[in-house]
């Protein structure tokens, strides 16, 4: 076959050259995402109980609701939260589960589940969660000053106009909104004037139904005509209210003489801030098929026309995720572009001839642009996976254009003709190419079948290593021999300057290494201990931590402030980040009204800041001062600092603790009894929620001759809580409130008469304390209390459960990245089996001997050792990202001494003696080796100094990879000959051809 190409350069050449201009083509077509567009299996189910407590939310909605979810096929695992009026539930389901027909089946749990649940419970509501529900951008509306115009006009401007425009782009799927103040028509009664003319409060809200019917339409004929007549009786103006009339004995009067009647805004349950002002925001979410930069472009240019028409207004852009993809995606394509110079200069330098390198550069750029060609036709996106793996696999394609060049060199230079060198030269290497190229390839297969979302990621990493081996291999022997005999028609190759030097070294260490086989034998017997102790000290964890410079702090006051006051706590907290010279900052303050947010819900006493640094140092320094300003001047609150939300985060979920202590018990839960539990798990106890809870005297009610419900009415009206219908104006749809002054609980229950009895009179006031979050799971309610650094599980999971064994009504159970990381690397261990198993089946059919593959496979262990000692030493951990460099330098690392076994056993059969053969089949190949070790490592390097998320993400595995090929060369090299001879001594009969 070689033959016929070589008789053909100009076919060849031809072909290739089209292949390479379809592949540019379709590179600038290929999608660009952050990373792989995979379904997350994660359903939210949000429930919404307006005046109910926590306890009473739990029993009555969330605990039927959780116990027909549980039957939801495919479930790994339920969570529930619950706090005052608010719930979540969300649902994990195992890798693999179609999320689609899942999110059916929830909603079809949750539609049986509503007979159960009180009526006037609304829908709960379920989210599905994907890669593109996270907000691209947030834009941020405030106003240039405070005397620029009113915060409602802006308001309006913002959801009337703003996100409208926003969501009729192309590219924009939803632009969700939050900082909006809700309006509502409030009636304020005088209650002098009311008790004076004898009015109750039942007697507004029977006035306001009476006059806000709406009869409907009627067809009437007149004659040949007929009319749809329509009469009209709603309210629509706050001027309508003010003129309903109201009978009381003789006297006629109109609302408006003793009720106050306006349109104002509602008591806020939450505010958005952006850089210390009040802001309206929206979280602008992208179509997922749509290309980021048109959505980044068009979003520009329709903000810069709204700043146009309404200069009072500033338009600002906060935790811009096309920043993030931009800054890695770019970093990624200079990485390979200078892995790929790296590889270029070295091997120029190490061929000593400008022609062969000269055709390695040719080959090797040719198999890139193929393998984005492959990245098209199998739908495969550029990512910051794909595009690491892309890094890796550079060095790995040049090896065979080296090794191919190398060897039509050796033959030219033993005198063949060029056609017969480039013929033999590619035909030879042909087996050994394929072998060492598929042992690689065995090596990712089982990678794609890990648990979780981290196979589906890593199949793009994959595969793209696979599609760059597979393209340089078919490059390697069709294109480059014919490139080769181009190149050399009227030349022929130099000798290499240093190459007898560097066999003259290499015949030195040979012979060191023989006459200590004894030695060599030792040490190497002792890398097997050492990986298992290794193993031990290396600490473990799901992914490497990843340098950031934004971050979220979640602060919860653990007081019973009102939104007002947590809003001054938050402005005196920024206040000190406007003086920190920060990139940005913004503030989430109480209840938020986006309508696709899934996570943590806030209530009026807690407030998420997100602060982006310039630089990982300077936002490590505001941790601290944020922590300290909070324990000087709040000394209840608490802050967690979590990684800000990208779509990293939310696929490995990173900020989950190391281990969780989940109490459980099956009676009533005592809170005095639970508090001293805790204090002596850990120094963070569960805070408390301060309730009041008035209780109706019915005996007094009956002395009185009260009605429950007249009570029940004047507290809605005097708390502000008695809606009594809606104003349907024109534009808008408002609620109606009858409501009092504002004023403490003991002055409304004195100043408030039912009839001519206080309130006082008929109810007692009781404070009490509650949990203020209720989490359950799947074995019902529990109370987590985390630990984030745990140095010893074991005895640390000992000491809880005989703490918790003191308090016999006390269960515990546990939870955390402890286990999910344990199941980790037991896959991790399973797949990296199965793919020496798989090499090991490759070799035995390629050398067609059960004994000789074995000698390759032993130096897995050494090179093992030697990368979880690199790993040590450079401070990393033992994650899944440098485990599958450890995994894959197996499937790389062995490819040197395929090559040299298969030189040996070549030589052996010319009949050649055993140690001679061994020794010139290490001469021959020693150059490869080393320039396919040294090319290799060199397409990692730039991974090591630049700091976007993909090179990060990437950095241990390249490290691991580094420390095992360093190693690996030198074994392939002088220690694999050892175990050759060891097997071979006694018998030194030839190797069958």
């Amino acid at each position: 076959m070689v033959r016929f190409l070589l008789n053909r350069p100009i076919s060849v050449v031809m072909t290739f050259l089209a292949a390479v201009i379809i592949g540019v083509v379709t590179y600038f077509a290929l999608p660009v995402s952050l990373l792989p567009d995979i379904d997350i299996p994660h359903v939210t189910v949000q429930i919404t109980g307006e005046g109910l407590g926590a306890r009473e939310l739990e029993n009555t909605v969330t605990t039927p609701l959780r116990r027909h979810l549980l039957q939801v096929g495919g479930l790994d695992e339920i969570k529930s939260e619950t706090r005052d009026g608010i719930a979540t539930i969300r649902l994990h389901f195992d890798y693999g589960v179609n999320t689609d027909l899942a999110f059916i089946e929830v909603n079809e749990r949750i539609d049986a589940a509503m007979n159960s649940l009180p009526r006037d419970i609304r829908r709960p509501r379920a989210v599905k969660a994907s890669a593109t529900d996270i907000p691209v951008l947030y834009l941020n509306m405030t106003l240039r000053d405070a005397d620029s115009g009113d915060f409602l006009e802006l308001a309006n401007l913002a959801e009337n106009v703003v996100r409208r425009r926003i969501e009729q782009m192309p590219e924009v799927a939803i632009a969700d909104i939050t900082g909006v103040p809700k309006q509502q028509l409030r009636i304020i009664p005088d209650r002098d004037a009311m008790a004076s003319t004898g009015i109750i409060v039942s007697d507004i809200e029977a006035a306001l139904s009476a006059n806000n019917a709406e009869p409907g339409s009627m067809t009437v004929r007149d004659g040949y005509y007929e009319y749809n007549i329509n009469i009209a009786n709603r309210l629509r103006t706050p001027e309508d209210v003010r003129s309903i009339y109201l009978r009381k004995g003789d006297r006629l009067m109109q609302l408006g003489d003793f009720c106050k009647v306006d349109i104002v805004a509602d008591n806020p349950r939450g505010y958005s801030l952006f850089n210390g002002k009040r802001a309206v925001t929206l979280a602008i979410i992208k179509q997922s098929e749509e290309n980021m930069d048109k959505l980044k472009d068009a979003l520009a240019e329709t903000t810069a026309h709204f700043e146009s028409l309404y200069p009072q207004v500033e338009f600002s852009q906060s935790r811009n995720q096309t920043e993030l993809l931009d800054y890695s995606i770019s970093n990624l394509v200079q990485n390979l572009i200078l892995g790929f110079l790296l590889v270029f200069i070295l091997s120029a330098l190490f061929m000593g001839d400008v022609r062969s390198s000269v055709v390695i550069g040719v080959s090797i750029v040719a198999s890139v642009i193929v393998t984005f060609l492959l990245f098209f036709l199998f739908g495969v996106s550029i990512n910051i996976i794909s595009l690491s793996g892309l890094i890796l696999a550079v060095g790995m394609m040049i090896d065979n254009s080296v090794i191919v060049t190398e060897n039509i060199t050796q033959y030219r230079q033993r005198g063949d003709g060029l056609i017969d060198a480039c013929d033999a030269g590619t035909s030879e290497m042909i087996t050994p190419m394929l072998s060492s190229s598929l042992t690689t390839v065995a090596v990712f297969v089982p990678l794609v079948f890990m648990s979780g979302i981290a196979g589906a990621i890593f199949h793009d990493q994959a595969f793209a290593i696979t599609a760059g081996l597979v393209s340089s291999y078919i490059v390697g022997i069709m294109l480059l021999p014919v490139l080769y005999r181009i190149v050399y028609r009227h030349h022929h190759p130099s000798k290499r300057a240093g190459a007898s030097g560097l066999s003259k070294a290499y015949t030195h260490i040979f012979d060191f290494c023989f006459r200590h086989k004894v030695l060599c034998m030792a040490l190497t017997a002792l890398t097997i201990p050492s990986c298992v102790l290794l193993f031990k000290v290396l600490p473990v964890e799901r992914m490497p931590q990843i340098d950031r410079d934004d971050m979220l702090a979640r602060i919860e006051w653990n007081e019973n402030i009102d939104i007002d006051e947590n809003m001054r706590r938050t402005d005196l907290l920024t206040s000190a980040l406007d003086t920190a010279n920060l990139v940005e900052h913004s503030a989430s303050v109480g209840e938020q009204d986006y309508m696709l947010d899934a996570g943590a819900t806030l209530s009026s006493s807690e407030t998420e800041i997100y602060v982006k640094a310039k630089s990982p140092a300077q936002l490590a320094e505001l941790s601290e001062q944020l922590s300290a300003t909070l324990k000087e001047q709040f000394p209840k609150a608490t802050a967690e600092y979590l990684p800000a939300e990208n779509i990293f985060e939310k696929i490995f979920t990173t900020s989950e603790s190391a281990l969780e202590a989940r109490l459980h018990t099956q009676g009533n839960q005592d809170l005095g009894e639970l508090m001293a539990l805790e204090s002596r798990l850990t120094d963070d106890i569960t805070p408390l929620h301060n309730r009041i809870n008035l209780v109706i005297d019915r005996e007094k009610l009956l002395l009185y001759k009260v009605s429950y419900a007249d009570v029940a009415r004047t507290l809605r009206t005097a708390f502000k809580a008695n809606s009594a219908g809606t104003l349907r104006s024109y534009q808008q749809y408002l609620p109606i409130t009858i409501s009092y002054e504002e004023r403490t609980v003991e002055q409304v229950l004195a100043e408030t008469f039912v009839g001519n009895i206080p309130l006082s009179a008929l109810i007692t006031i009781r404070h009490e304390q509650d949990l203020k979050n209720i989490m359950a799971g799947t074995d019902g309610e529990y109370v987590p209390v985390a630990f984030d650094e745990v140095s010893d599980p074991e005895n640390t999971i000992t000491q809880i459960k005989e703490t918790v064994e003191e308090s016999p009504d006390w269960e515990v159970s546990f939870a955390g990245s402890i286990f999910s990381n344990r199941r980790m690397m037991r896959e991790l261990i399973v797949i990296l089996a199965v793919s020496l198993l798989m090499m090991y089946f490759i070799l035995s059919a390629q050398f067609g001997s059960f004994v000789q593959p074995l000698i390759v496979l032993l130096e897995i262990p050494i090179d093992t050792a030697f990368a979880l000692i690199t790993l040590w030493l450079c401070g990393h951990t033992l994650n899944l990202m440098s485990a599958i460099g450890i995994i894959v330098t197996c499937g790389i690392v062995v490819n040197d001494s395929i090559l040299k076994l298969d030189a040996i056993n070549e030589l052996r059969a010319r009949g050649m003696p055993l140690i001679e053969a061994i020794h010139t089949a290490g001469i021959r190949r020693l150059r490869p080796i080393i320039m396919t070790s040294l090319t290799t490592i060199a397409a990692m390097v730039p991974l090591l100094f630049t700091d976007d998320m993909g090179s990060e993400l990437q950095r241990p595995l390249a490290i691991a990879m580094i420390g095992s090929m360093v190693i690996g060369t030198f074994v392939s090299i002088f220690i694999m000959p050892i175990f050759y001879w060891i097997i071979y001594r006694k018998s030194d009969e030839k190797i069958p051809a």
